[in-house]
């Protein structure tokens, strides 16, 4: 992956200028020669020219980064809650352990063709607004996320491994290829959302909702489920290591999804989610299938 080749922030007489990333017009002048640590807490960075800025624990609550060019950039460490990141160019950004709680993010990355490799791992994403976002290819591992609004997105690829997505929301997204191994699911909302070929082995679902999800080859081994609800989901008798779930307590399944998969389904899974083997036993008997 490249970058443009320029600093997007000249050092000129001992102060950093930051211009905007089109009209070359100064937003912000910084005294020193670098930008590591600074406090720039509130400052209007909209549409600002950050490509490969070196941000690494700033101090940038409540600011504005809106349209602004941050590929390459490295915010490390940085506090950037409340800050308002909407539209941004974020390809090939490091926010490694960055406090990001209660920003916004919404269309990040948006119109850039291929995996666009932000880097977040261990960053706290508490209750940011990540939707219509492309995610392709991030790395979220071991962030925290819960209540996170990741709808519409694509994160085709991403790396969410031990990631906290308690009651986060994922409706509408592309997952496929998604690593959510270990993921913390609980109470997390998925409708209508594409799972085909994710992982989510070990992943906790209890008091998840997957409605209409597409689960084709989605890796389910060891993943827990508990008071989880399966509905609309048209395939998921595809989905891999149903058979070697952790279940706590029953779950549900509609109807909708029993009369499209019932005959791909293990005995094992059915159990697991509440259905009776009576119950099913009398449901394949309706249906023709075999016992």
């Amino acid at each position: 992956m490249t970058y443009p080749p320029k600093p997007g922030c000249p050092v000129r007489h001992g102060m950093i200028v930051i211009r905007h990333k089109e009209t070359g017009e100064t937003l912000l002048e910084v005294p020193g020669d670098t930008l590591v640590g600074a406090d720039l807490e509130g400052a209007m960075l909209l549409g600002a020219d950050l490509r490969g800025a070196d941000l690494r624990g700033g101090f940038l609550r409540m600011v504005d980064l809106c349209q602004a060019d941050l590929r390459g950039a490295r915010l490390d460490g940085a506090d950037l809650r409340d800050a308002d990141v909407t539209l941004a160019n974020l390809v090939g950004t490091s926010f490694r352990d960055a406090v990001i709680a209660d920003a916004r993010l919404q269309g990040v990355n948006m119109g850039f063709p291929g995996p666009v490799g932000t880097d977040f791992t261990g960053a706290d994403l508490t209750r940011v607004y990540l939707n219509f976002s492309n995610l392709t290819g991030c790395t979220f591992r071991n962030a925290q996320m819960q209540g996170t609004d990741l709808t519409r997105c694509d994160l085709t690829g991403a790396v969410l491994v031990g990631t906290s997505l308690i009651r986060a929301n994922l409706s509408n997204s592309n997952l496929q290829r998604t690593d959510l191994s270990y993921a913390m699911l609980l109470g997390a909302v998925l409708n209508d959302t594409d799972l085909t070929g994710a992982v989510l082995r070990h992943a906790e679902l209890a008091l998840a909702t997957l409605s209409g999800v597409l689960l084709a080859d989605a890796d389910l081994t060891g993943a827990h489920v508990s008071r989880t609800v399966f509905a609309r989901c048209h395939d998921l008798h595809r989905a891999v290591g149903l058979d070697s779930l952790s279940c706590s307590s029953p779950s549900s399944i509609d109807l909708e999804t029993l009369r499209v998969c019932l005959g791909g389904l293990p005995d094992e899974f059915l159990e697991d989610v509440g259905v009776e083997p009576r119950e099913f036993e009398a449901l394949r008997d309706m249906a023709g299938l075999p016992a």
